[in-house]
């Protein structure tokens, strides 16, 4: 459960057809599929403007029903397939190396995990391999295999995950707990290292009434704390599926989100012990879709430093 810079937490965009959407992903949304507006645009490529220097930040395929096949970033890529039902069969990241022009690292392995779902369309198995960090194929001999088991309540919803090495270098047998509000959005995740020390780490979460995460705290194995809270513009007619939303995504609060926002984010404040960072965001949109066509993200740092990150977005 990392926090990580990402460009794709700066946009929120529009994303396939309602019933399409809601069998998605792994885990489910907090927000009302029947308020997200159903348009066919697809965010295609992300520039980022540095002082005049463009660079390519993420390119981003889709099958013909829309769902995501590939994103492509500066340091890493991932690559999705489905089965004829629509549901994730495979997801695989691999990082990239030498210079890389980018602010964060969106994987910290290279992975290949494979989903057996069951007949309620539940994931309930995912056989994972891990692959030497400097490899450049994933043709290459794991280095480490798992077994993750996933156990739902009489509800349906998911309340651990257990993680077992099965070959390879042990990373540490892992258990996840997950405990829900009232209303049925997640609490708390935990994470338990089942191996000496035992570690925990605990990531809380709290809601706007729009469904949207307003804060989430995170406790880190004892590394400290650090907190997220969120705004966003509160707009009915700017709800957005996301432009593409990650099929393994975990309620887990990346500064990507793995496609859990809806509503645009207009501010974000991030807080590691006492030092702060700011985010603000404007959008633009010059022809008159439901896209923005452009993004200012104004970072302000502990320090006070001040910087304008400009993005340029392609859709179809």
């Amino acid at each position: 459960m990392n926090f990580k810079i990402s460009f794709t937490a700066l946009v929120l965009l529009t994303t396939f057809n309602a019933t399409a959407y809601e069998q998605y992903s792994v885990f489910q949304d907090n927000m009302d599929i029947n308020t997200v507006l159903s348009n066919v645009e697809r965010l295609t490529q992300v520039r980022k403007n540095v002082a005049g220097n463009i660079s390519v930040a993420g390119t981003y395929r889709y099958d013909h029903n829309g769902r995501v096949t590939q994103r492509d970033y500066a340091d890493s890529r991932f690559d999705y397939v489905y089965n004829s039902d629509g549901l994730l069969i495979t997801a695989s990241a691999l990082m990239k190396h030498g210079v890389i022009n980018s602010y964060v690292r969106h994987t910290k392995i290279n992975f290949i995990s494979e989903y057996t779902y069951n007949d309620q369309g539940k994931v309930i198995r995912e056989n994972k391999q891990v692959f030497n960090g400097l490899t450049s194929s994933l043709d290459s001999v794991p280095i480490s295999t798992y077994r993750i088991k996933y156990i739902y309540d009489e509800r349906g919803m998911l309340i651990k995950r257990t993680q077992i090495t099965k070959s390879g270098d042990d990373l540490g047998n892992l258990e996840f707990h997950y405990t829900y509000h009232n209303d049925g959005k997640l609490r708390k995740i935990q994470e338990i290292k089942k191996i000496r020390p035992r570690e925990k780490s605990t990531l809380l979460f709290q809601y706007h009434n729009n469904g949207e995460i307003k804060k989430a705290t995170q406790t880190i194995f004892g590394k400290g704390t650090k907190t997220i809270e969120m705004e966003y513009i509160d707009d009915g007619s700017l709800i957005y599926g996301v432009y593409y939303a990650d099929p393994v995504k975990e309620w887990k609060v990346d500064m990507d989100f793995f496609g859990l926002s809806f509503y645009p984010i207009k501010k974000l404040t991030q807080t590691v012990e006492d030092q702060v960072t700011y985010y603000k965001y404007l959008y633009k949109n010059n022809d008159g879709d439901l896209l923005p066509d452009s993004l200012t993200l104004e970072l302000t740092l502990p320090t006070g430093v001040i910087y304008d990150l400009n993005y340029i977005m392609e859709n179809k």
